[in-house]
């Protein structure tokens, strides 16, 4: 992984240089800027030819690795350690003192001074300077002490965690060293006095004098070649040493020579650049080729006339599609308008009785009417699917217990209620009873293996006739393996689709091992091998997430950034836009699946394969690209030499933390919900990622805002943020979710702070309120991208003219914080914002003035007060694809459209909205895709022309709402059918006084 290695440290040379933070020399300037030019060619040299270094990759990276530490302490150095009295003790800038050498040459020799006080016991003269000398021996063996203690890079790099409690200690010798110009008078005069009592001995004995005062305290004679101050040589010497070995390998890279095919040339070319295409590809459905008789099968047992409770077990190895048909069946629509009820959990490996009962209660939380009750969980569950024919999904089961936990909860009514289970493992899937037989899936035959590959290569065209005999021995080496197909087919995508690249792909899939199952490894292993050298390090840390999770894109590009995978961007784009293009390229390549898209066709959320996730861990271990821990019993002694010079570490507690400091993590990540404390930061200086969103962390130590380097920060917090969060000067990502208690349930934090002087600043999350100083004259906030949430107190054009690069706002206008009619009209100055949600108390009446800047795409307006007539201000937003309208007291009781509004608008969610009639053509919403009306009580119909609108998936009703609404949502969908409208579909969902129910549908929006 010497790539990721060195495109990191490209970055922080970037940072380093350009840093306004700290002052650098000439000289640092000259030698970083050396290291740069050595480290650049070695990197272009890795993006067109990877598969020459295998040679030297682990030394190379082991080198940038090393570089990139040094020059992180010395950062610390820098912030932590300023020569306040640097100007004036040398206001030139032209004196250099060698502190090592120092402290080297004058510790013997006031050795030399101590010796000769002990020479003349009986000198009164000397007896008077026993005291001075003694002081003066004292300092300097201190500071010989301290710098001894960090002599070598290594062993100060283990022990920089004392280092704060050493710098008080040695503050006073530190300042001696400085500023030993200043002393040299008084070194002087007791030299003077020494060598007089010496001289006059000599004359006695003839012993040899004392050597001169300039050689015993290290000065060279000449004052105008007097030594800067200068902390930092030892560092500089650290340094030389890797650079050296850095030019030698950068030397050897300008000397290979590479007979390039153009294939491998067209590869490099590929592998330095992603495609720039703004439009997403389309979200298709997973392929069912292969599985048609499969779907049909499960169908039949879920929609069998059998009216008991059945369990349905489907198992089969991984990889082959178990999850595909389970998923096929259930989003089917005859299979959505059989059951009432319908939910999906996943369970996996790492599973716990807690974590799969809320899991079910959460997805059953719309059908839950006994809120207020203090019930269990799996009480909860039982209650609400008592009397309700449902379908319940069980994917990924690995234990019989886990069966165990849930038999109970899930009732027998009669209905023809169905459990499906997937698993890899026959003995678990026959565990939920005797008579029952599991649903085996074999491998793909040749004809079907060769199907699939085709579609997955070509989609709607033909495959050319040069190249089928090819792809049929490709698809046969795959072994009917649907995975291993569908990862092969990502490769075959990304080459020139001709006879010789496949012949290649071919070959080296023939010289795979024989056995099954490692020959499987060997399919996945080359997706990885074939992928460019900037998705590499981006894939591999995708298997540090927990199995089996929903990993959301916004999450994953930030920690992507926070790492410095990603090169500094040499054009317009932003890095999240180019960690979006790496996203995508991986998903096209079949690596990564998407679980959801936003409306605009851009990755929400998305997750890996377990075999593929495996893949990522073994790689990324052998790499020593990060460690991935899961044994919860291990010991602190075991943990402590696992990872030890590791640079990043995921696991699922943070405890074992609290014993020891990692002085090599740059990143540490837990996955579970624990109660922790953050007292080990103090031993992780270099640490650059903290990510512990899942835990409730219970006080802030101070030690936490000195990790200078610290860009990505994620906690659960219920406190006020202190205000020294403005020492965290490199944070780029600031996460602080509601703390949540077994007992309690979440427990909002208070306010934060944010401080102007945050430069790096991209993204911040938090529970309560975030507030911002008084902005006055202080610099901008440029890389300020999302804020959730502030006060609109705070929105003044003063204000919002600081954060010009603003893309996604959450705001509160209570009148607590003092909102006012006005407070969202200053808003059309963030001209490059997209996405923004305004919340209210239901007090704050915005009646005039309403103003949106007009490249907002998504819009959410919660429980204000506003006029049907301000909507026209919404409706003309050219580019708005979301509205969602929450609690919204509008005056009037008719919403009136009118033509040219909502050009674009997708999705429409209107909840708890207090409007009677809606007068609209389908013209005014010529785009709209999805219509959700929620607990609308007091709307009487939908208009008919809205089934009329072309481009209309789904209607979706559903809450506390009137007989009529629903009749009319049904009658739409009768016009539209008996017209030969197949798509649209109609979700009725009634509760409360209705208490009807028609079908429900999960579409994720």
């Amino acid at each position: 992984m010497a790539y990721a290695a060195l495109v990191s440290l490209e970055n922080t040379i970037h940072r380093f240089l350009n840093s306004d933070l700290f002052s650098i020399s000439v000289e640092e300037e000259q030698q970083i800027t050396s290291l740069r030019e050595y480290v650049t060619p070695i990197r272009d040299f890795l993006e067109v030819f990877p598969d020459e270094s295998t040679s030297w990759d682990e030394q190379m990276r082991e080198l940038a690795n090393a570089a990139e530490d040094i020059l992180d302490y010395l950062v610390l150095e820098k912030v932590y350690l300023p020569c306040e009295e640097e100007s004036e003790s040398h206001p030139s800038g032209n004196h250099r003192l060698h502190l090592t050498e120092v402290v080297e040459e004058t510790i013997p020799k006031v050795e030399t001074l101590v010796m000769f006080e002990e020479e003349y016991p009986d000198d009164a003269r000397a007896d008077g300077l026993n005291g001075r000398i003694m002081k003066m021996r004292t300092e300097f063996i201190d500071i010989y002490k301290f710098y001894d203690w960090e002599k070598t890079y290594r062993r100060f790099r283990e022990k920089w965690r004392f280092f704060p409690a050493v710098c008080t200690k040695f503050k006073s010798k530190i300042q001696f060293i400085h500023h030993l110009n200043k002393t040299r008078n008084d070194i002087d005069s007791i030299m003077e006095k020494v060598v007089a009592i010496v001289n006059d001995s000599n004359r006695a004995t003839s012993s040899p004098a004392l050597a001169p005062v300039d050689d015993i305290v290290g000065f060279p004679q000449d004052d105008a070649d007097a030594s800067e101050c200068h902390r930092s040589a030892k560092h500089e010497l650290q340094l030389e040493k890797v650079m050296d070995e850095i030019a030698l390998i950068s030397a050897e890279v300008k000397n290979i020579k590479v007979c390039s095919s153009s294939k491998e040339v067209q590869r490099g070319a590929d592998s330095s650049s992603l495609s720039s295409s703004s439009t997403a590809p389309p979200i298709h459905k997973n392929s069912l080729v292969g599985f048609e008789d499969h779907v049909m099968n499960i169908k039949d047992l879920l929609c069998g006339e059998q009216s008991k409770l059945q369990v349905i077990p489907v198992c089969g190895m991984g990889g082959i599609g178990k999850t595909t048909l389970a998923r096929n069946a259930y989003d089917d629509q005859l299979i959505k308008e059989k059951f009432d009820i319908r939910v999906w959990i996943t369970v996996s490996q790492d599973y716990s009785a807690q974590r799969i009962l809320s899991g079910l209660l959460e997805s059953l939380e719309e059908y839950n009417n006994q809120s207020g009750k203090e019930e269990s969980a799996d009480i909860k569950v039982y209650q609400i699917l008592i009397g309700r024919k449902y379908l319940v999904v069980m994917d990924d089961i690995w234990r019989s217990e886990a069966w165990d936990i849930v038999r109970n909860v899930f009732p027998d009514n009669g209905d023809g209620s169905r459990i499906m289970l997937t698993t890899r493992l026959y003995d678990v899937a026959s565990y939920p009873g005797p008579s029952i037989t599991p649903y085996e899936l074999g491998l793909l035959n040749e004809v079907q293996s060769w199907s699939l590959l085709k579609e997955k290569v070509f989609a709607n065209q033909e495959c050319p006739s040069d190249l089928e005999n090819i792809g049929k021995d490709i698809a046969r080496s795959c072994k009917g393996l649907p995975l291993a197909i569908a990862v092969i087919a990502g490769i075959l995508s990304t080459v020139t689709k001709n006879p010789a690249s496949w012949l290649e792909i071919a070959g080296t899939l023939k010289s795979a091992k024989t056995a099954e199952q490692e020959h499987i490894e060997e399919i996945l292993s080359l997706s990885y091998v074939e992928l460019p050298q900037l998705l590499r390090p981006c894939f591999l840390y995708m298997g540090s997430f927990p199995e089996d999770q929903e990993i959301y894109a916004s999450k994953l590009i930030g920690l992507w950034i926070a790492e410095g995978f990603l090169k500094f961007p040499i054009n317009t784009k932003t890095f999240e836009e180019v960690a979006e293009e790496c996203l995508e390229e991986l998903v096209k390549r079949n690596l990564v699946f998407v679980a959801k898209r936003k409306s605009d066709g851009r990755i929400k959320s998305c997750g890996l394969h377990d075999l593929i996730r495996e893949l990522c861990i073994r790689k990324a271990q052998e790499s020593k690209f990060f460690l991935n821990l899961v044994d919860e019993d291990i010991e602190k002694e075991k943990f402590m030499e696992s990872i030890k010079n590791e640079r990043r570490v995921s696991m699922s507690y943070l405890s074992l933390f609290s014993s020891y400091g990692g002085s090599t993590i740059h990143s540490i990540k837990c996955s579970k919900y624990n109660l922790v404390k953050l007292d080990f930061v103090e031993g992780v200086r270099l640490v650059r990622v903290l990510d512990a969103e899942p835990a409730d962390v219970e006080s802030l130590p101070s030690q936490l805002f000195d990790l200078f380097h610290l860009r990505y920060l994620a906690i659960r917090y219920h406190r006020n943020i202190s205000s020294i969060l403005s020492k965290l000067k490199n944070l780029q990502t600031l996460i602080i979710r509601a703390v949540k208690r077994s007992t309690d349930g979440f427990v909002i934090s208070n306010d934060m702070m944010v401080p102007w002087c945050m430069q790096e600043l991209r993204h911040v999350y938090f529970s309560g309120v975030i507030q911002f100083d008084d902005p006055g004259e202080t610099c901008s906030l440029e890389n300020l991208q999302t804020v959730s949430y502030v006060v609109s107190v705070c929105c003044s054009e003063q204000f919002l003219k600081k954060i010009p690069n603003l893309k996604k706002l959450k705001i509160s206008c209570d009148d607590f914080y003092g909102g006012d009619q006005d407070c969202l009209n200053g808003l059309v100055h963030l001209h490059q914002l997209e996405n923004l949600e305004v919340y209210s108390d239901g007090s704050v009446g915005l009646s005039y003035n309403l103003a949106f800047p007009e490249k907002l795409t998504r819009l959410t307006l919660r429980d204000l007060k506003l006029p049907w007539n301000d909507m026209i201000v919404v409706g003309s937003l050219p580019k708005l694809q979301v509205l969602k309208l929450k609690g919204c007291t509008c005056n009037g009781g008719t919403w009136e459209t009118t033509e040219g509004t909502f050009p674009v608008l997708e999705v429409l969610l209107v909840e708890r909205s207090r409007f009677e009639n809606w007068i609209t053509e389908s013209g005014h919403f010529p785009r709209l895709r999805c219509l959700l009306l929620h607990s609308c009580r007091d709307l009487n119909e939908i208009p008919t022309d809205i089934g009329e609108i072309p481009t209309l998936q789904l209607i979706e009703v559903k809450g506390n709402v009137k007989e009529s609404l629903l009749k009319s949502a049904e009658v739409i969908r009768e016009e539209q059918e008996e017209m030969g409208n197949n798509t649209l579909q109609v979700v009725c969902i009634a509760t409360s006084s209705t208490q009807q129910s028609y079908y429900y549908s999960d579409e994720v929006l």
